[in-house]
């Protein structure tokens, strides 16, 4: 969630809650919340304008928060949420850098379409071993390629964007959203020395990979 700029800020509020939803949340609910200790540290890169870790905040009021981004735009909209726990720290950072957390502090670490535009994965993802605390979980959530019809279809369709910008748009944006396949996740993960724990399909087009480093 890197984008920046009014119009992104606007396009993201508006597909939140499609994205995540009632599939989404019920996954967390089974199969991430449980695996939680009573009070997790969870920071979430490429935060955008914070409705995610508003929502995390009423599932888990006792977890300390910490979202980074590098929009200006995004970390101003967060900052103005209600949080049910404690309000988050928000940092500006490009997730793709140092991340802005001490070794071994996070008990989970999540990232929603932001990992397909990383141009180089696995220095990201030897970032995230650092940080993530011993047992610490990693939750990734991002596009999976599907065909050009398809990708276009579903751009078309999706709030966000004035209707009459959605075609060019969807063909502005194919090549880097369309990237990689389920198994391309899966070998990146398995390359980078991370264990899939488990898997779900919340949204069309895209995975929940849950993970604990080796």
């Amino acid at each position: 969630m890197t984008q920046s700029g009014e119009r992104a800020l606007t396009r993201q509020l508006e597909r939140y809650y499609v994205r995540f939803n009632d599939d989404f949340w019920a996954f967390f609910a089974d199969q991430v919340e449980p695996l939680l200790p009573d009070a997790p540290v969870l920071a979430d890169l490429g935060c955008g304008p914070g409705l995610y870790l508003r929502d995390m905040s009423k599932r888990l009021p006792s977890a300390t928060l910490i979202g980074i981004d590098r929009g200006d735009d995004m970390l101003r909209h967060a900052r103005t949420l209600t949080f049910a726990g404690a309000t988050p720290t928000f940092e500006s950072a490009d997730v793709a850098g140092r991340l802005p957390l001490a070794d071994g502090s996070v008990n989970l670490l999540t990232i929603a379409a932001v990992m397909h535009t990383l141009e180089d994965p696995f220095s990201f993802l030897e970032e995230a071993r650092r940080v993530l605390a011993p047992n610490g979980l990693f939750l990734m959530y991002d596009w999976v390629r599907v065909g050009f019809k398809q990708y276009i279809d579903f751009r078309v369709s999706e709030p966000g964007d004035p209707f009459e910008v959605r075609y060019p748009r969807a063909l502005e944006l194919f090549s880097t959203h369309n990237k990689y396949t389920a198994d391309d996740w899966h070998w990146i993960f398995e390359e980078a020395g991370f264990q899939v724990a488990q898997e779900a399909w919340p949204f069309p087009r895209a995975i929940a990979l849950l993970m604990r480093p080796l």
